[in-house]
């Protein structure tokens, strides 16, 4: 009855803990939401305009004045999926389209619902109706399915086009459609099962002002968006070094910072001694969680600009100035990051001190840069609300300004960033060739290409080479911010050969429980220096073999650990050792029993 009770109590615990366990696994960034035209509202101007699906995100469409497929599946084509000839008989009315085979490749998902797009097909007379903000009910846009039964929707957004002004109308009480005008209406439709059939779908919109007759509106397909189907991280040099272990000693690295000693900045060139720097592994007010021990605090004070003006200059950190070079650092934007404008963040230069930043503009023969940037989140209810664009701000010999060009790493909506949440950011660079337009710039968020673009020009001459890593945070152009904000940085490598993010844990160890026993295997993520050893060390009673057991062989994958008392939990903690110290570790908890059960008697730390 003891161990029974034993065993009950642990398999509480067991799941207690298991339910507080998580695990951080790379985010696939992009979705259907994200490439949903915004409505927005005019006083934020952020929703969908002539140039933009997303304003507020600085998305493009592809096409000005909207991008969509025809019923033929023919990005911007000319046959419709229901149209109307419309008469200016001055009727306030309803006109209806019959938009069946439409919602029916939705319904299918054909094609995602991305919106119905309205715009004429033949001639150009203006045509307003009421939008779903319209204060009567009964003339707001409505879509009209049949399935089993008869259904009819509210539109979840709305809005229009207009080729006179870069702004949008998402808050509007009407809906524009003429030579200047095109119309977007979009429906949730996810209560419809899938593949269920569609016998009818009508699109009611009610005309209140007409002028003219004879132009025909066509309803089209909407069709926008950066998205791209899900893929897996690419590792680079990364994947010799699980977890970064030793990824330092590397010969293509040239620095990798992790913040863990304090001397880090003895590693750069300048600026490290900034009291708006700081090494922390605890931050509870700021629900921060380490990427691996300590990480580096950056503070954007109340009333300032700068955060961060760091360099590691290549003369003098490794003898000479690279043509092209990968730089990758972790990235995780804290909770009270509210700024007022965009900013700077890491990045690459070339100034020497004469041209390429602070509007001194480059021409090919005086300096440049490409520094990281961020832009303001855009405002709630926007499908990337709280998220932070980032990209590259770029002075070039092209420019035309006296100040950068922004550049935004908008695939697969990779370039924009949650709040509490580490990421893998890698920028390359290559410069071009003096006098031609074939420089280079990728970007990769968690090892999956977000940026990418061939021709830059940078130089004429080809003194000018990659003169520094630019660790830079600075806020605005001259606006200060009202409060302090935070970010923090961890796990900086500067390497000849692209990185990617860190490999997964090295070491994965499994336990399973038996009469008086546990067996112990493993797996290994990587290759192990031929002279290292595992060691496995336990708590709880001593079984046959005390702890630690060491030097056990290389090669070796499992493990018996005998005469162990039943019902008492073990932590068992397996190291490769190398040279007396450990260079890959995992921990699991396990109790050994004489009773068969279907759960696993084991729990991973």
């Amino acid at each position: 009855m003891k161990k029974t009770a034993y065993l009950i109590l642990f398999l509480i615990l067991f799941f207690v803990i298991s339910m507080q366990v998580t695990a951080v696994t790379p985010q696939a960034s992009g979705g259907s939401a994200k490439s949903h035209w915004v409505e927005g509202t005019m006083g934020s101007d952020d929703g969908a305009t002539r140039d933009y699906y997303n304003r507020g995100g600085r998305l493009a469409w592809d096409n000005y004045m909207g991008d969509w497929r025809d019923a033929n599946n023919i990005s911007q084509g000319n046959t419709p999926y229901a149209s109307v000839t419309m008469v200016d008989d001055d009727t306030p009315e309803y006109i209806e389209w019959d938009v069946t085979a439409l919602v029916q490749e939705w319904v299918d998902d054909t094609h995602p619902n991305q919106g119905l797009f309205l715009r004429p097909v033949t001639g150009s007379s203006t045509y307003n109706f009421y939008s779903r903000e319209h204060a009567i009910l009964s003339e707001r846009p409505e879509l009209v399915v049949t399935t089993s039964g008869t259904t009819t929707y509210a539109s979840e957004a709305d809005t229009f086009l207009d080729t006179s002004t870069y702004q949008g109308f998402g808050d509007a009480d009407y809906l524009r459609v003429s030579g200047n005008n095109n119309s977007l209406i979009r429906f949730d439709l996810s209560g419809i099962a899938t593949e269920t059939a569609v016998t009818q779908a009508t699109l009611r919109l009610f005309v209140y002002a007409e002028y003219g007759s004879g132009t025909e509106i066509g309803v089209f397909r909407s069709f926008q968006g950066h998205d791209e189907p899900p893929s897996d991280p690419v590792y680079g040099l990364s994947a010799q070094h699980p977890q970064d272990v030793g990824i330092g000693s590397h010969p293509d690295v040239h620095l990798f910072a992790d913040f863990e000693a304090a001397n880090w900045g003895d590693d750069w060139t300048y600026g490290t001694d900034a009291s708006t720097l700081e090494r922390v592994i605890v931050d509870a007010v700021r629900q921060f969680d380490p990427l691996q021990g300590q990480a580096l605090r950056i503070k954007v004070p109340d009333g300032g600009n700068t955060g961060m003006n760091v360099g590691f200059d290549f003369a003098d950190e490794v003898g000479y100035e690279p043509e092209e070079i990968y730089f990758r650092y972790y990235l995780r934007i804290a909770k009270d990051w509210q700024p007022l404008d965009g900013g700077k963040f890491p990045g690459i230069s070339g100034t020497y001190g004469v041209a390429g930043w602070g509007g001194r503009p480059s021409d090919g023969t005086n300096g440049w840069s490409a520094r990281g940037l961020f832009r303001l989140a855009p405002p709630a209810g926007n499908t990337l609300e709280n998220m932070t664009p980032v990209g590259n701000y770029v002075y070039h010999a092209d420019m035309t300004g006296s100040y950068g060009d922004n550049v935004l790493w908008q695939q697969d909506y990779r370039g924009y960033l949650e709040k509490n949440r580490w990421y893998s950011v890698e920028q390359y660079l290559k410069m071009n060739t003096p006098g031609q337009n074939d420089g280079i710039i990728r970007a990769w968020v968690d090892g999956r290409l977000a940026y990418e673009q061939t021709n830059w020009r940078w130089r004429d001459i080809d003194s000018l080479k990659i003169e520094r890593i630019w660790m830079n945070v600075y806020h605005g152009g001259t606006a200060a911010v009202d409060q302090d904000i935070h970010l923090y940085i961890d796990n900086v490598v500067i390497a000849d050969q692209y990185i990617g993010p860190m490999a997964p844990e090295s070491l994965v160890l499994n336990a399973t429980s038996a009469d008086q026993s546990a067996h112990l295997t493993w797996a290994v993520n990587g290759t192990l220096p031929v002279t290292s050893t595992w060691q496995i060390t336990y708590d709880g009673l001593a079984g046959d073999e005390p702890s630690p057991i060491t030097g056990i062989p290389n090669a070796a994958r499992d493990y018996t650990l005998t005469g162990l008392t039943n019902y008492t939990p073990y932590t068992i903690i397996l190291n490769a050792m190398l040279d007396g110290s450990p260079i890959f570790t995992d921990t699991v908890t396990v109790m050994p029993t004489d009773i068969f059960i279907f759960l696993p008697i084991a729990l991973k730390q």
